[in-house]
């Protein structure tokens, strides 16, 4: 049993890495898939996907477009701002309708907003998109601001 076990294993192994995996989707973008170019067997592919994670690399490549990354399309909040959304939606949401705020203030402040002032304007114009039903979550919130500005 266990011999067979071995066999089919192996069988499998070599017919996996037998398939050419040009421009690999199963190791992601990073150091790794920059530097170990031949990825047609599952041992490079293991390689190149482990010198990614080790590497902390892909991070800074999505952020910045590099190491074989596509940078986002749109702005992406750090942390910061998201758990502050997730902390603060009642007084957000007060401040969003008012225009101002000491939330809005704090809100625009870590989205790195140059002209607070206009955009409190356009995010209390556009309030009922913002804050679209009772039962909005904080990430729906950070994503229909980031729409909106």
């Amino acid at each position: 049993m266990k011999n067979m076990l071995i066999a089919v294993s192996a069988t499998a192994l070599l017919s996996v890495s037998s398939v050419s995996f040009a421009n690999n989707a199963n190791v992601g973008c990073g150091l790794g898939s920059m530097i170990i170019k031949d990825q047609s067997s599952t041992a490079m592919q293991v390689l190149a996907v482990t010198t990614n994670g080790t590497s902390s690399n892909q991070t800074l490549g999505i952020t910045s477009g590099t190491l074989g990354c596509a940078a986002p399309a749109r702005l992406v909040m750090n942390d910061q701002a998201q758990k502050f959304v997730a902390e603060n939606m009642d007084g957000i949401a007060v401040d969003l309708a008012a225009g101002k705020g000491e939330n809005l203030d704090t809100l625009l402040s870590l989205i790195e907003v140059e002209d607070k002032a206009a955009a409190s304007a356009v995010l209390k114009s556009n309030f009922a998109s913002i804050y679209t039903s009772s039962d909005v979550t904080s990430a729906q919130v950070v994503d229909n601001i980031i729409a909106v500005l």
